[in-house]
């Protein structure tokens, strides 16, 4: 059994995708479809590939779609949280508790993808036996996201959601299930605005990537990444084929 094997993995999938209705009106936001594969099948790729393999979606919107696909996957253990009302990513992580029985909790957005390796991630926040680790990547002039600073030893100094800041959250997490039982049960409850802040100073860290950062949350961005993995997967295909040759 590897490191991972017996890790639970939380997918936060129950956003309402508002901004994406004018392209994605049919669908939740993490099954658009990229290059003929959901989104969240490309993440969940991902996850398998370092060694994961019990998997709670929390879902909200349209979950159906979510459940339908990935209880057909027979490389992992998939587990449906569904939330009837939005509950935000805080709350739709403590309604999912019940499920959850590992010691510590690997937590992605649904909609975003940065190519880390995700049983290093893991290895490092137990290493520094944090309560929270948090993987960022460098902000290069974006205040679209979590904006977060850091000090030499990797702790975070500073979390504020849509700001600035030296790093940019890459939305994968690594919690203590300790964190879990403390998040507030007032609904919607948010790990960015709420959580995540309320722990700077108190074993909060960050894990620096310096990795791209994919998400889907903007229909402009959605067909950014369409483009680039289409690309990339040709390219692939392309240098197979001349190797057989």
């Amino acid at each position: 059994m590897t490191e991972t094997a017996d890790l639970d993995v939380v997918i936060l999938c129950g956003g309402l995708g508002t901004r994406l209705r004018s392209v994605l009106a049919d669908r939740p936001k993490p099954m658009a479809l990229i290059h003929g594969r959901p989104f969240l099948d490309v993440l969940v790729d991902q996850v398998v590939a370092h060694g994961f393999r019990r998997i709670v979606f929390c879902t909200g919107h349209h979950g159906d779609w979510i459940a339908e696909y990935f209880g057909c996957r027979e490389d992992i253990e998939a587990v449906m949280s569904h939330e009837p009302v939005p509950l935000g990513t805080g709350g739709a992580l403590r309604a999912c508790r019940h499920h959850l029985g590992s010691s510590a909790i690997l937590v992605l957005n649904g909609d975003s993808l940065c190519p880390i390796d995700l049983s290093s991630f893991v290895a490092e926040h137990r290493r520094r036996a944090a309560v929270a680790t948090v993987a960022v990547v460098p902000a290069d002039g974006r205040s679209d996201g979590g904006g977060i600073t850091l000090d030499r030893e990797g702790r975070v100094t500073s979390f504020h959601e849509k700001a600035m800041g030296a790093y940019l959250n890459a939305g994968m997490y690594v919690l203590d299930h300790a964190v879990i039982g403390h998040i507030s049960g007032q609904v919607p409850c948010s790990l960015e605005y709420e959580v995540f802040p309320a722990l700077v100073g108190h074993g909060l860290y960050g894990s620096v990537h310096c990795v791209p950062l994919h998400d889907i949350g903007t229909p402009e961005r959605l067909s950014e990444f369409q483009l680039q993995y289409a690309r990339s997967h040709n390219l692939h295909a392309q240098a197979l084929q001349g190797g057989e040759e």
